[in-house]
Order: C-alpha cells, then structure tokens, then sequence
C-alpha cells in the first residue's frame, strides 16, 4: 500500500527532533515538516482482517484459579464497605467474583495497555455471542462498539490528586494498607485477588516491559490465549515474544526524549528512537499476510507498542519537533489500521463524562487531552505541577494552566505578583 496515496490522511507521518543534527539525510528530513497524522479514530473504519486470529478460538468457561495472589486478597472491596467517606457514603465497585475490575488511569501507557487487552476480549465475546459483523464499507455503530463491557469494569483514579482521593485512590491506598508508597496503576482485581502491573522502578531498572497484567489478562480472562497466537504451534507466540523483547525500551524512550532538558543529550535520544522506529518498521515487513507484527495474528505485541507509538504521534510532534519518517510505511499503514480497531477506538476516542469528573485537566478531545498531560514534563516542571494539586488540585480543573496563563497575563501586561503595574519595588529589585 502506499503510505499517503490511499489513505483519507493526505499528510505524511513523520517523526524527527527540535534540536539540530548532522545525522544522515533521513533524520533531517525528518523533522522538516509537521504531521497532520492524529488519534482521534471517531471517523475511521474497522480493518478487513479484523479477528483473522480469532476464528478458531472458543470461548472459555468460567475459571476459579485457588491461588492467592502475590499482593494478596481484597474480598470486602465487593460491597465496598471498606470505604466510608464523611459524607456516610461508600465506594463501590462490581464484585469481583463476578467480573475483574480495573482501576486505571486513561491518560498513562501501561493503564492503556491493560483496558486495550480487556476490551479486545470484550469485543470477542460480543462477536461471538452477539454475531455481530463489521462491514469495511462504513462505520461501526455505538452498539457494535464494546463501550460498555460485561467482562469487566473500570475505577477511574488520578494519582495527581492523591491527597484529594477520588474513589480509585481511596481504593488504592487501602490496597496498599493506608500507605501511598504503592499505589502505582494499573491494578486488576480478579476473583477477590489484588495483581499489580510491573513497578515503574523495576521497569527502568531491569528493563522490564510490564506485560505482567496483558499476558494474566489474556490467559485468564473471558477466551483464553486470542492475543498471543492461535496457530496452535506456539511459533505466533515464540514471534510475539520476540517482538516485545526487541521493542521493550519503545516507552523509556520516549519518556527519556520528552523530559530530557539538554538539547545534546535529546538529540542522542531521537537517534536511538528514530532507529528503533526503523527496527518497528523492519518487523513489520517480516510476514507477507500482514498488516501486524505476526501478519494477520494480532498479538500483544502490537498492543504493547501502540500506546507509545499514538503519543509520539501527538505528544512528541508538539514538544519535541519529533515526527515518524514517512519512508517508514509499513509502520503508519500499521498505525492507521490499528486505530481502525473497535477496541482502540474506545481506548483512544474523546474522553468520557466520568474522566471529566476524575481527572485534574480540562480537555475533551483526545489529542489536546494527551497534550495536556504531558505539557509539565516536556517544560521540566512536574514537581511544581504536583505541589500545586497537592495544595489546591481538584477534578476538572488543571490548576497548573491556570496558573502558568496567569504569569503569562502579568508578563503580558506589567503586572507584578503585588498586582501593581511599574512597581517601584520590583523595578529596585
């Protein structure tokens, strides 16, 4: 397929660096210009090949593991009775012996990672119980979306807010024993048991990928195995496998490249992020029957990348002049037909009235929403962004813009912090 000649987005996507290099032709063309390329997936179609890996597979009864996990059991969160607040009231959450419940964020990579795995098993479970069809001609219908699953539930929680407690922090910190050393997300809730996604500390450290939660997800939730190969020979799944090994810095790089502060260093890291770009690319040319990394097999390879891969596309195009070559076509034709799937779709669509009310930022769409998220890291100021939701953050408001359009204002106009215009005392100074 021809990466633009076809596609309804006529701009290419590019990736590149504000910072000047001497790098070879390739890198300079590629941040000569910005892409048009977005998320935002309310227009796109489904893929032909949507559940080719699929088809075989059968739906998995009802599965009662008697382990105990780990991080232990949370039996009493069914009625949430664990959780009065002072108004007399509770948090409540769907018992979880009856369904798994996730507590996440929708702006964080490894949250996404999770509610894509859960929702691809969710759109399963309706094609097959349902004998829903997607056609390629037209548009998904809400109810052909899974945007209001039965295999599962979901707790908003924004760890900015962390003093202020919405419902999924307070159901965290009890998680932890009132401690907010360990309250990290995501964390799934299965059969009364707590499961716990990779630490961040752990993934820098080892250089972990954090699948621990996909790979339970996909082995132990609604039919079993549909993402990590069906062929029924275990070489989708050896190929799987390998992919995420070789793709496993994709998000450390891409966090690195936008809270880095020296130009020098940023510039070695868009080297290291456009040439593992190419290795993407490269991998995706391997199998014939495409369009994903194990051909027509859909796998939690793809899964794991695409959440990174969308906030290249949005966050590092704006913060970091960094842009996909377009000469890397097997990985934007990868990227649009990705955003076709009705489970990335939810995943990816504009935000829901429950995150308006969780979250400490004030953009719908999707796009602005991620930009504003990442805004403090990309100008090195999460600390004094935590300090101000520590002292006056609530939902729905980013006290952050707030205050960074009210500098702006004052430099704007004169104005000192005594609310004075050519204030003696701050022209002495």
């Amino acid at each position: 397929m021809d990466a633009f000649g076809s596609s309804p987005l006529n701009e290419p996507l590019l990736a590149g660096t504000d910072d000047d290099s001497d790098g070879d032709e390739e890198f300079r063309d590629a941040h000569s210009s910005a892409s048009s390329i977005v998320s935002s997936v309310s227009k796109q179609q489904p893929p032909q090949q949507l559940f080719s890996n699929l088809a075989t597979s059968a739906a998995a009864a009802a599965h009662h593991d008697s382990a105990t996990s780990y991080y232990g059991t949370a039996s009493k969160l069914a009625t949430g009775s664990l959780f009065p607040n002072t108004q007399g009231l509770v948090d409540t959450i769907p018992s979880t012996d009856e369904k798994p419940c996730l507590i996440f964020s929708d702006n964080d990579i490894y949250c996404a990672i999770a509610h894509i795995c859960l929702l691809e098993k969710e759109v399963y479970n309706m094609v097959n119980n349902n004998n829903i069809i997607w056609n390629n001609g037209g548009d998904a219908d809400d109810h052909e979306l899974p945007l209001h699953p039965k295999l599962f539930s979901v707790v908003h929680a924004c760890k900015p807010l962390i003093k202020h407690e919405d419902a999924g922090m307070r159901i965290l910190k009890k998680l932890s024993k009132g401690s907010t050393n360990n309250t990290e997300i995501p964390v799934l809730l299965h059969e009364t048991n707590i499961l716990r996604e990779t630490s961040e500390l752990e993934r820098k450290r080892n250089g972990l990928p954090g699948l621990l939660l996909p790979r339970f997800i996909d082995e132990s939730i609604g039919a079993k195995h549909i993402l990590s190969g069906s062929d029924g020979t275990g070489v989708t799944s050896y190929n799987m496998n390998l992919f995420i090994q070789r793709h496993a810095t994709l998000p450390n790089l891409f966090n690195s490249l936008l809270i880095s502060p020296s130009p020098t260093h940023r510039i070695e890291l868009s080297t290291k992020l456009l040439a593992l770009l190419k290795v993407i690319n490269s991998d995706l040319q391997l199998f014939s029957s495409g369009p994903y990394l194990c051909g027509d097999q859909f796998t939690l390879a793809d899964i794991y990348i695409f959440p990174v891969i969308e906030r290249i596309v949005v966050v590092l195009s704006t913060y970091r002049n960094f842009w996909i070559p377009p000469s890397l076509t097997h990985l934007i034709h990868w990227y649009e037909v990705m955003c076709e799937r009705p489970a990335i779709r939810v995943a990816t669509a504009d935000r829901t009235e429950e995150s308006m009310r969780t979250y400490c930022y004030e953009k719908e769409s999707r796009n602005e929403y991620l930009l504003e998220v990442y805004e403090c890291y990309a100008l090195h100021e999460e600390e004094q962004f935590q300090q101000l939701n520590d002292d006056v953050g609530r939902a729905g408001v980013n006290v952050y813009r707030e205050l960074s359009e009210e500098v702006e204002d004052r430099e704007r106009m004169g104005i000192c912090e005594r609310g004075k215009s050519s204030c003696e005392q701050c022209v002495i100074s």
